[in-house]
């Protein structure tokens, strides 16, 4: 049966009977009554027209059922009340897991490096709005025993260091300020020395004075060369990209991608010690 109302001509002849209703209606308010011919013709449409009229009737039932009941309005209003509710716990859910896994990294970066540092977790609570000078405030100072001139970390590398305390916190000087400036040295051979160089630029940082005759490539990475009382040696700085010759021909130097996203800085270690001496600061590199 649905069949057949689905072809075209069924939907067709009811629109030609609808139409000859309509016209005999009309026709008909004219005269007293009606001719022989349109009492047939009445009388022989009357249940395709009355079951026309059911379909109508029932579809315009069924639509207010679903649209236009306030306990459904109601229902509606509530699902989506929930929804909103839901997603807001998923985020809540997700940024709880994030800073979990942060975390969790910094704890097993404590663990597996604590006969070689002494570390205090702190959580970065400000940022500097200046680019020029790239600073942030930790949540820890004086009275964790934080004091200036200690070298700041994560666990992919090396952050800053401090450069004034509170009693309850203290700034610290990102390595990509461009007054920013530590000697470095390449991890796997050891043999070529050069100073790692802020430019203002979180993504990237600069190594200078490489003799010529290096064999430095891109890709190696870059630590710190433990020449200085502040940084100790061997914390991952970055990696080694776009190698150039300096115009005297005499040096080399090399863009170098931090390993640190300094975008995404959330939690930082400050060295307090290392391999059993107080870190003192001395200016140098």
């Amino acid at each position: 049966m649905f069949k057949y109302f689905r072809r075209k001509g069924f939907w067709t002849i009811l629109a030609a009977i609808s139409a000859l209703l309509a016209l005999m209606q009309l026709s008909s308010h004219q005269r007293p009554e009606l001719t022989v011919l349109e009492r047939l013709v009445q009388r022989g449409l009357f249940p395709l027209q009355n079951g026309a009229d059911k379909i109508q009737q029932g579809s315009l039932a069924t639509l207010a059922r679903l649209m236009g009941g306030s306990d459904v309005q109601e229902q509606i209003a509530a699902l989506e009340s929930e929804i909103d509710r839901l997603n807001l716990e998923n985020m809540q859910l997700r940024e709880s897991q994030a800073e979990v896994d942060r975390l969790r990294s910094l704890l097993v970066y404590k663990e597996y490096h604590g006969a070689e540092f002494e570390l205090q977790v702190a959580r970065v609570v400000a940022r500097s709005p200046n680019n020029w000078y790239q600073t942030l405030t930790i949540d820890k100072g004086a009275l964790q025993g934080i004091a200036a001139d200690m070298p700041v970390i994560n666990p992919y590398g090396l952050v800053g260091k401090v450069v004034s305390v509170t009693a309850s916190s203290a700034q610290i000087w990102l390595i990509t300020d461009r007054e920013m400036a530590l000697g470095a040295v390449l991890q796997e051979t050891r043999e070529t020395r050069g100073i790692v160089e802020g430019i203002g630029d979180n993504a990237n940082l600069r190594i200078i004075n490489i003799p010529y005759y290096s064999r430095v490539k891109e890709g190696e990475i870059v630590v710190s060369s433990g020449l200085s009382e502040i940084y100790p040696p061997g914390i991952q700085i970055g990696i080694i990209r776009d190698i150039r010759k300096d115009s005297n021909g005499l040096v080399l130097s090399a863009t170098v991608e931090p390993s640190v996203n300094f975008d995404q800085l959330e939690e930082v270690m400050v060295i307090t010690q290392y391999h059993g001496q107080a870190v003192k600061g001395s200016g140098g590199v």
